[in-house]
């Protein structure tokens, strides 16, 4: 519903001069337009006066001004001519007008003569402080409540001595005294239902008030905010004073459902929200026409329509299906004239979703179009990031291409969004894919944990069928989300705004269920491994302060802090394996092999002995599936020490003794021979250049000595008393 004002201000802006006026007179002439819609009207007049059309906007302001004089209150009519006078700015004349009408309305108040010169309206002061003055003041009483302008806080007025213009208040600070500019200039007046009030002057009250009806705050607070508030904002107001950082989400869920009930509430947008109020209730597909027209944004638009679904369903209404396809027109003009393939296929998906909520027969038809056409489906689904989105793009996939619907699901499955990840999955099994193809998937998810941070999501939650994670550990899974989270925080090539919401995701499925999942994995785990992921967890600050404490609490619940912190030297700890970044990349190229080539291998050897028939004599199957456990194993073996690997770099390298990464120069004592030694992780050990692994008991023994040091080899190598002349950097050699 567009109103007048709305209509003024196009006007306004059009520069229509004649259509200005002749719209402006029909505003203030209109015996039906109440006193709020006429004060607004003030802010295109002051475009207008800004714009460079001062005189025309003082001949609009005159002529409102004589329009209302009859049929509104005296009081009624000084509050409207002071507005238009703030906006036009400083006109003597028009200054000695509203002063007079101001007088008439209010001249018969104690002290009214003494505001009046204070307000400093009939010459000097500017006009907006004046006005400003007058309005704060004239009703003011003792026992008023005031909230401050450039803070959070009220105030409750104590006394006004009307001779001087002197008002003592209550504050949080004690009582203090104000002239009646510094008041106006600090404090605006308020209701005793106002949050800050209450916050301040009846807690307890306000206290139960927000539990037991949340959305009267809701509201309160978006008027009090200029009507729309986001739901980010409300947390910000009221946890953790008034509601627990537990409870917020059900809080939040019951306000949403009662403000269903009022007529001049909607809630846009899905996490966060949005919170419109409108002074004069509009039909609901006149609110959705407005705000559709007025976003420009695809997914907004989305938002703003499942917005409306959600509130003619609260109010018991059927959606107008020719607001709907209004909207759903607009989505698909614009998905044919983008020539980019991508953007379009996000447009179209939006506009299957909004038009078989209208009722189109013809909803899919352009996604269909684009997907059957598309060589490449990942990139021409990049774009869609949405899960609502994600899901109708598979379920168009599966209709559409009807030949190969599987390869592309199994080829997508890895960058698909968490939630769309499971049902993909189902889909797939349903259709007769055993859980036994995913393994390669689970793989190539855990070797690029950042790459496929929502479909590690997935594994961590759970998929539906358990059975897909096979010899995959939740601790591998847990490592590689924590690793990810690592990641993205010191990659300076990630964008910020990229890390945190990969961050907020973490946070939400780590906590879900009230750590369901990892308390789950603590129950599974070791001494060594709890001690890692202690490690782990309590440097990744992008987890946020609350979600550390809580899963170390879990942990240490399980593994006090004398059993979970290790008390040995760094290089006897058995909760961390050291190598190097070369090592790393060694041995994930020996998983890629073992996942890519020697299980696939043997899941094809599996399949062709067992297409020989009678399984109980056939020795090639068993020997198969025996070769296919020890393949297994050796791949949860290498998973578990990826797990637990941890790359060190030159700077970490002791040379004050012998430790990780150290180089060792050795001389016997008999003849001043020398034997060189590197001690590095076992991933990169090799003897034949003097590399050993760090962890071997021979490396062990010689872990911690210094220059000077005797030591005792015994070995093909090297035999007889040394004593170590040399300590360096083996990873700077």
């Amino acid at each position: 519903m567009t109103t007048k004002t709305d209509t003024f201000r196009h006007t306004v802006l059009a520069g229509d001069g004649a259509q200005i006026e002749q719209e402006w007179l029909e505003l203030f002439k209109a015996p039906d337009t109440p006193v709020e819609r006429l004060l607004t009207a003030a802010e295109p007049l002051a475009e207008l006066a800004k714009g460079g059309n001062a005189e025309l906007a003082s001949t609009l302001a005159w002529e409102g001004i004589e329009s209302v004089r009859n049929r509104l209150t005296p009081e009624e009519t000084s509050r409207v001519a002071g507005r238009l006078l703030q906006a036009i700015g400083d006109n003597q004349d028009l200054r000695d007008s509203v002063a007079a009408l101001y007088t008439t309305a209010h001249g018969s108040k104690d002290g009214f003569g003494t505001l009046l010169t204070e307000s400093g309206l009939r010459g000097g002061r500017p006009v907006r402080r004046a006005v400003r003055t007058l309005e704060v003041c004239l009703d003011l009483s003792d026992g008023d409540y005031l909230v401050a302008r450039d803070e959070d806080t009220a105030a409750r007025v104590e006394s006004i001595d009307r001779a001087s213009w002197n008002v003592t208040v209550a504050t949080p600070d004690g009582a203090e005294t104000f002239d009646a500019i510094r008041l106006a200039d600090h404090y605006a007046p308020a209701s005793p239902t106002d949050f800050r009030v209450l916050r301040l002057f009846d807690h307890e009250h306000l206290a139960k008030r927000i539990l037991k009806d949340p959305a009267s705050i809701v509201i309160e607070l978006c008027r009090q905010d200029g009507d729309e508030i986001g739901s980010e904002k409300l947390e910000r107001l009221l946890v953790p004073e008034f509601v627990t950082p537990a409870g917020w989400k059900k809080w939040w869920t019951q306000a949403r459902t009662a403000l269903k009930r009022f007529p001049n509430v909607t809630v846009e947008g899905r996490t966060p929200h949005t919170v419109h109020y409108v002074h004069t209730p509009v039909a609901l597909e006149d609110a959705l026409a407005k705000r559709f027209e007025k976003e420009r944004d695809p997914l907004k638009q989305m938002d703003i329509v499942d917005g409306y679904l959600r509130d003619c369903k609260g109010r018991k209404e059927d959606a107008n299906q020719d607001a709907l396809r209004q909207c759903y027109d607009k989505i698909v003009d614009r998905a044919l004239k983008n020539t980019h393939a991508a953007q379009a296929a996000l447009l179209w998906t939006i506009a299957r979703r909004i038009g078989d909520a209208a009722g189109a027969l013809d909803a899919a038809n352009g996604l269909t179009e684009l997907i059957c056409e598309a060589k490449d489906l990942r990139a021409l689904l990049a774009p869609i990031r949405d899960e609502r989105l994600q899901e109708l793009a598979v379920q168009t996939i599966a209709e559409a291409r009807t030949d190969d619907w599987q390869q592309q699901l199994i080829a997508l499955l890895p960058h698909l969004m968490s939630g769309v990840c499971d049902n993909a999955a189902n889909r797939l099994i349903k259709a007769g894919r055993s859980a036994g193809e995913f393994a390669p998937i689970v793989q190539l998810i855990l070797n690029a944990p950042l790459a496929h941070f929502e479909a590690l999501l997935w594994l961590w939650d759970g998929p539906t069928h358990a059975e897909i994670l096979g010899t995959t550990s939740l601790s591998t899974v847990i490592t590689r989300l924590l690793r990810a989270l690592d990641e993205c925080r010191r990659d300076t090539k990630v964008p910020k705004e990229v890390e945190k919401q990969l961050a907020t995701r973490g946070r939400s499925v780590l906590s879900a269920r009230r750590y369901e999942r990892f308390s789950q994995l603590v129950e599974t785990l070791e001494s060594g491994m709890a001690g890692a992921l202690r490690n782990q967890i309590t440097q990744l600050d992008n987890l946020g302060r609350a979600i550390r404490e809580d899963l170390t609490n879990l942990l240490l619940d399980k593994f006090p802090a004398g059993d979970a912190r290790p008390k040995a030297p760094i290089w006897a700890r058995e909760d961390i394996l050291f190598v190097t970044e070369a090592g790393m990349r060694k041995r994930q190229d020996e998983i890629d092999q073992h996942v890519n080539v020697k299980m696939r291998e043997n899941a094809k050897a599996i399949g062709d002995a067992a297409e020989k028939g009678d399984l109980s004599e056939n020795s090639e199957y068993k020997f198969a599936l025996e070769e296919r456990d020890l393949l297994q194993a050796r791949l949860l073996q290498m998973n578990t020490e990826m797990a637990m690997a941890r790359v060190f770099s030159a700077e970490e390298v002791p040379t004050a003794q012998i430790g990780v990464g150290t180089h060792a120069v050795f001389r016997r004592v008999t003849d001043g021979a020398t034997y060189e030694l590197s001690f590095v992780g076992p991933w990169e050990a090799d003897p034949t250049k003097g590399w050993i692994n760090y962890k071997s008991p021979l490396a062990q023994l010689l872990m911690g000595k210094a220059v000077g040091d005797p030591v005792e080899f015994d070995h093909s190598a090297a035999s007889g008393s040394y004593k170590i002349v040399e300590l360096r950097n083996a990873l700077k050699d």
